[in-house]
């Protein structure tokens, strides 16, 4: 252990007294690691960190498979989910939800919310609490049931100024009262970011006898032990039942069932280009390494006598490489801690890098698995450029080095041609991925050129179903304001 901090000791005096040559490394380093342990942070809140659910890896996401209309993932029909529900034999429960919006009047200015119906046992099936109140219960997920709401953490905050009174209080959506059972906490979110609140989906016996419209979103949960393969077979089965019974409305039997892990279905398509900025920044940090690799061969020529003299005064060589590994670490330390430093300065910007189906799920911070990181790439790091120096600078040749004459450095020069050559070898392929990236957004942006998106304007009107039930309402409103 004293040796150690003698060690260190001495290391720090070193690159005290070469501040120029340092600070380079540094620098460079430090924007290695920086950029690593920035990407990885994305990675890591993306996809390694539980998402915030109970037993988050049993939750899947439910589909209609029409692959054969151009839509692997359709949104599921009523009467087909209640079908699912009953008959599957590898979920422990299984809850659907439907996309709807709302006038929210009173308590301030008219504004139109969009929101969530669910069935009573959504919020039980994720495993989430409300933060105030409670979730629904089964009485008000049907016709005729109690009014209820629960409102998001945004909303209960930018409305209601975070007032804990709120619940059991009446609000107004679509002219028609209903009542504040819970609010839901800050971070939740599933899978749409500006959901405002949820109201209970009470589907009728007509509704579940639906087969022909398509407008749900199913979640459900594996029973412990089984797995995505045996869920998926099982829906198979479920749905050439379905098929036998119903025919013409599953055509033919080519409407079929998939089932999605949650986080799959949140990632997206995400995961793919996370991974490969995590292989680009590696390789950033290779090249740095080769750099720094190639700083400390040079430093070696000018310390070779000193090198020397300490082998002939009776320092083994092993002693020797510790020494310069231990400058080599101390200067890979230092610019973890600099490059952690620049990552959190970058997560502002690097938010907008987070799927927005997990912006609130999947905030960027440091934690421990983060500081792990930089911890675990800033020692390999150290080893990386140092280990090779290391070696190369204690097989010295006693003779000629202490020689004030001495020139030979054929086989440092040697080492160092091949880091120049690896550098740019690496620095081609980041380029010539560069390249190919500009170009696809050059052509994503050309094919626009005719549209000039920004130039146009659309328009989204929702009708009341309270106040337009019936079609030939709905049709008499366009009517009158549109031709």
């Amino acid at each position: 252990m004293e040796t150690l901090i003698k060690d260190i000791k001495y290391g720090i005096r070193g690159l005290v007294k070469r501040p120029g040559f340092t600070a380079i490394a540094l620098i460079t380093l430090a924007l290695g690691i920086g950029a690593n342990t920035a990407i990885f942070s994305v990675v890591n809140a993306v996809l390694l960190r539980p998402l915030q659910f109970k037993d988050p890896e049993q939750l899947v996401i439910v589909w209609e498979d029409a692959a054969f209309a151009g839509f692997p993932q359709n949104t599921p029909a009523p009467a087909n989910y209640i079908d699912w529900k009953n008959q599957n034999q590898s979920f422990a429960d299984m809850a659907a939800t439907a996309e709807t919006s709302f006038n929210l009047t009173g308590d301030g200015d008219p504004e139109r919310v969009s929101a969530y119906s669910v069935t009573a046992n959504f919020f039980p099936l994720l495993g989430v609490q409300p933060l105030l109140g409670r979730s629904f219960v089964p009485d008000e997920d049907r016709p005729g049931g109690n009014k209820v709401v629960m409102l998001s953490h945004s909303l209960w905050q930018s409305r209601y100024g975070g007032d804990r009174n709120i619940v059991n209080r009446d609000i107004q959506l679509n002219g028609e009262k209903h009542t504040v059972v819970g609010v839901m906490p800050a971070g939740f979110q599933f899978i749409e970011r500006e959901v405002r609140l949820w109201v209970p989906l009470a589907m009728s016996a007509e509704d579940m006898a639906n087969r022909g419209g398509h407008y749900l979103q199913v979640v459900a949960r594996l029973k412990p032990g089984v797995e995505l393969a045996q869920a998926q077979a099982d829906m198979h089965a479920v749905m050439g039942r379905i098929a036998k019974d119903y025919p013409a409305e599953t055509f033919d039997g080519k409407l079929g069932a998939i089932v999605m892990p949650l986080r799959d279905q949140i990632v997206g398509d995400a995961r793919g280009s996370l991974i490969m900025l995590l292989v680009a920044v590696a390789f950033v940090l290779l090249i740095a390494c080769a750099n720094v690799a190639g700083l400390l061969l040079a430093r070696a020529v000018g310390r070779r006598r000193e090198i020397a003299l300490r082998v002939a005064l009776g320092a083994n060589r092993l002693r020797v490489v510790r020494q310069l590994l231990t400058e080599s670490l101390l200067l890979a330390t230092v610019a973890g801690v600099l490059g952690t430093i620049l990552a959190y300065w970058s997560f502002s910007f690097l938010q907008g890098l987070v799927p927005e189906q997990m912006a609130l799920l999947a905030s960027l911070k440091l934690d421990t698995r983060i500081l792990a990181f930089t911890l675990l790439i800033s020692i390999i790091t150290g080893v990386i450029f140092g280990l090779v120096p290391a070696l190369q600078s204690a097989n010295v040749d006693l003779n000629e080095a202490l020689k004030q004459s001495s020139t030979r450095t054929t086989s440092t020069g040697r080492l160092r041609s091949s880091l120049i050559v690896f550098e740019v070898a690496v620095s081609l392929v980041l380029l010539i991925g560069a390249g190919l990236l500009i170009q696809t957004l050059f052509q994503l942006f050309r094919q626009y050129a005719v549209l000039e998106p920004e130039k146009v304007l659309t328009l989204r009107t929702i009708l009341p179903r309270e106040k337009y039930g019936e079609a030939q309402l709905r049709e008499n409103f366009y009517q009158l304001r549109y031709e």
